[in-house]
């Protein structure tokens, strides 16, 4: 009986004794919540339990990342773009030289499918009666392709930086007032170009007889031009072929502007050539023809006869109207300066309209698309569609 009492007591004495003892110090994670993947940015929040904190570490994967030395301990930290399992640790010291710190493990981001979804683009030039509509509102264009609207998800108009290639003309059908004129035009084109904006001249007949790199000086554009001669056949789809495939290394809006008569006797491509890498691109393909007399020259070559000759330049036709661009007739090679000053204003009048499209299936075929506007008596131009590649 004695002993029972005796060890009641102790006992008794030992737990009285325990709840009148100081907590320890100690530290907890109180965010991110445990089982949570985490990227970028992220907000790491701790608890001190048992006495007060000097100051508290805050480590990222090994790597301390932050200090504070006040209350509240709380630290946004960055756990950077990799979806992968990250280790955060606090550490605490007290004023008595204790330690404390609390570990989370945070698990990977499990990725089952990767959808990549390129953003498509269609640069808008609207008009009505021939005039400039330059005050349309994103709810009134909408993007169809097939019969399915596609959801805007950029909306832009105005100045964009353009990237042009000024191919111009220079055979023997451009000898004298033609090709002077093209050189005028190209100076003008030059002298209106934007900062930001970049170009490339290149002068052609059957084979390249200028060429400068691309320049954001417009007086590098247009240096040395004083000696340029016209000689030699023309080869327009040949060097259309090649002004696409260089455009394709550019960024941002891009731009063809071509000057010639239009008679291609040298070409070894035809325009059904052209047509895989005119819809491949985002180009816009514009045509300043001179048609001095009319509706202008026919040829021959070795490659083709009048007829298909003729028929070629139907379909030059179609596929620079296919590109959104469009051709500018011009009656007089001094008309050219105008014509390149009014392709220059337009594309900065162009809308942007961007959108992810639904229902890729990758596998080359042609998507149609056509612009709608909700205005009436606007007429829009732009590409009437694109590969799916």
């Amino acid at each position: 009986m004695r002993r029972r009492l005796a060890l009641a007591l102790l006992l008794a004495a030992s737990l009285a004794g325990a709840a009148g003892a100081a907590p320890r110090f100690d530290i907890g994670l109180i965010e991110p919540p445990a089982g949570v993947p985490v990227i970028g940015p992220v907000r790491v929040t701790a608890e001190v339990r048992g006495g007060q904190a000097l100051q508290v570490e805050f480590w990222l994967d090994d790597r301390m990342v932050g200090v504070l030395d006040r209350a509240p301990w709380s630290l946004e930290i960055d756990a950077g773009e990799a979806i992968v399992e990250h280790r955060i640790r606090v550490v605490a010291l007290s004023a008595g030289g204790a330690r404390a710190e609390a570990e989370l493990t945070t698990p990977k981001i499990q990725i089952d499918e990767v959808v990549e979804l390129p953003l498509q683009q269609a640069y808008v030039t609207a008009t009505r009666r021939g005039a400039p509509v330059l005050d349309l509102r994103r709810d009134e264009l909408r993007v169809v392709e097939g019969e399915r609207e596609q959801k805007l998800v950029t909306f832009e108009r105005g100045d964009i930086p353009l990237a042009a290639l000024l191919l111009l003309d220079s055979s023997l059908s451009m000898r004298g007032k033609p090709l002077d004129a093209a050189l005028a035009g190209a100076r003008a084109f030059a002298a209106g170009m934007a900062p930001l904006d970049e170009a490339q001249l290149v002068l052609f007949s059957d084979r390249v007889v200028h060429r400068t790199e691309f320049t954001r000086d417009p007086d590098e554009l247009v240096a040395d031009l004083s000696g340029a001669l016209a000689r030699g056949g023309s080869a327009i789809h040949d060097h259309l072929m090649l002004a696409l495939l260089e455009l394709e290394k550019r960024q941002g809006r891009r731009a063809v502007v071509l000057l010639s008569d239009g008679v291609d006797v040298e070409s070894v491509l035809n325009v059904a050539d052209l047509e895989s890498v005119t819809g491949r691109s985002s180009a816009l393909v514009y045509w300043i023809r001179i048609r001095e007399g009319g509706e202008g020259a026919g040829g021959r070559s070795i490659w083709r006869d009048y007829a298909q000759h003729t028929a070629e330049l139907a379909s030059l036709e179609l596929l620079v109207a296919a590109s959104g661009g469009r051709v500018l007739d011009i009656a007089r090679p001094d008309e050219a300066t105008h014509a390149f000053g009014e392709i220059l204003a337009e594309l900065r009048r162009q809308y942007v309209l961007g959108w992810y499209p639904d229902g890729l299936r990758h596998d080359g075929s042609w998507r149609p698309i056509r612009i709608e506007c909700g205005r009436q008596d606007v007429e829009l131009r732009a590409r009437q569609g694109y590969f799916d590649d």
